[in-house]
């Protein structure tokens, strides 16, 4: 998935993934080393976020269904309880900087997208 700052027009990750099952969702981001840049972790109808047990600080946008931003926290250290705000519906997990390098801030709204394959057709020339 792709998400970008429309307001900014930057964009926060190329490399996205959506935690859709339960498990999922459970372990987020436990067990990696760190998010490279472009990569995260986008969940759906979230309520709080933690970075217990992680082994990394990471950038965290709340948003509500529209995508407006309501709340950004910057550099959330391991060990973090993070707070949703009222009618928070998505959260990002992104790399530290993130927030930074986009210009991301509350009010700002995100799009989010499933990234395209583009398909390559060769070329026939006539003999």
């Amino acid at each position: 998935m792709i998400v970008k700052n429309a307001s900014r027009a930057t964009v926060l990750g190329e490399a996205i993934e959506v935690a859709a099952t339960a498990a999922q969702r459970a372990k987020g981001l436990l067990g990696r080393d760190c998010l490279s840049e472009g990569e995260g972790l986008l969940f759906k109808g979230c309520a709080s976020l933690h970075t217990f047990f992680m082994q990394f600080p990471i950038d965290i946008i709340y948003t509500d269904k529209q995508g407006k931003v309501l709340k950004v926290a910057k550099e959330v250290r391991p060990f973090k309880l993070v707070a949703a705000p009222l009618r928070a519906y998505f959260a990002v997990e992104l790399p530290v900087g993130a927030i930074q390098a986009s210009a991301t801030k509350v009010g700002d709204h995100l799009d989010f997208a499933e990234a395209s394959v583009e398909v390559l057709q060769p070329t026939i020339e006539a003999a």
